[in-house]
């Protein structure tokens, strides 16, 4: 009995004086992001209320690169950054008024466009990245597709997609000018390793000589222009 008393002191006394314990513990955002991550979830937030002291349209663009040249240019979308309510015909103000639907009255306002995000999420088809575009009070466009090239990998049966993203520094806001917010691009072959790299600047410079963009064979840039009214 002795024997046996002496051995649980060694095993509790130590977890008594230190004060050892698991415990549980709530689940936090950062948590959260880090498993969305890694299940193909991304999403990227951008504010542009301090431009809401202009009209502008703003235009959504996604543009492709191959080899580092620009192949393709489209428009996602072009909303305006403010929507006030001498848009309308005379006849419906006022019932747009009683409707509740200005947020604004002194300044007549029905909807300020103050923010929006690009949201990334799996895909079925393992050669198209889907994305999101969300401006909230204005548009949820779902769907916009991305198509990736594929790298022939030995002992792989089929193609090998790796697409990475990197946000662009916002130094200046310029009128009428293309502002890259974001960058979509595939990995790279590594010969003198045989891996398959994508690495380099966190943040890529706007005016497009990050060492990064050298490196990638193909990538999107998604940005907007605001286009004065």
């Amino acid at each position: 009995m002795k024997k046996f008393f002496i051995i649980f002191c060694v095993l509790v006394l130590p977890l008594v004086s230190f004060g050892q314990e698991i415990k549980s513990k709530n689940v936090e955002l950062d948590d959260l992001i880090v498993l969305l991550g890694a299940s193909g979830y991304e999403l990227f937030n951008f504010d542009v209320t301090q431009m809401l002291n202009k009209r502008y349209d703003i235009v959504f663009i996604k543009k492709e690169f191959l080899a580092g040249k620009e192949i393709e240019s489209s428009n996602i979308t072009m909303l305006p950054n403010k929507t006030l309510l001498t848009d309308f015909p005379e006849s419906e103000r006022q019932k747009l008024i009683d409707e509740g639907r200005v947020i604004d009255i002194k300044a007549q306002a029905i909807a300020h466009l103050k923010k929006f995000s690009f949201g990334f999420y799996p895909s079925s088809n393992d050669s198209i990245k889907t994305m999101q575009l969300n401006v909230p009070g204005f548009i949820v466009k779902n769907r916009i597709q991305f198509k990736m090239k594929g790298f022939s990998v030995k002992d792989l049966d089929k193609l090998f997609y790796s697409y990475h993203t990197r946000p662009f520094k916002i130094n200046a806001f310029k009128e009428d000018e293309f502002i890259p917010l974001l960058l979509l691009g595939s990995s790279w072959h590594d010969k003198q390793f045989d891996v398959y790299r994508f690495c380099g600047e966190r943040e890529i410079e706007p005016d497009m000589t990050s060492e990064i963009l050298k490196d990638v064979p193909h990538h999107y840039i998604l940005g907007v222009k605001f286009v004065k009214k």
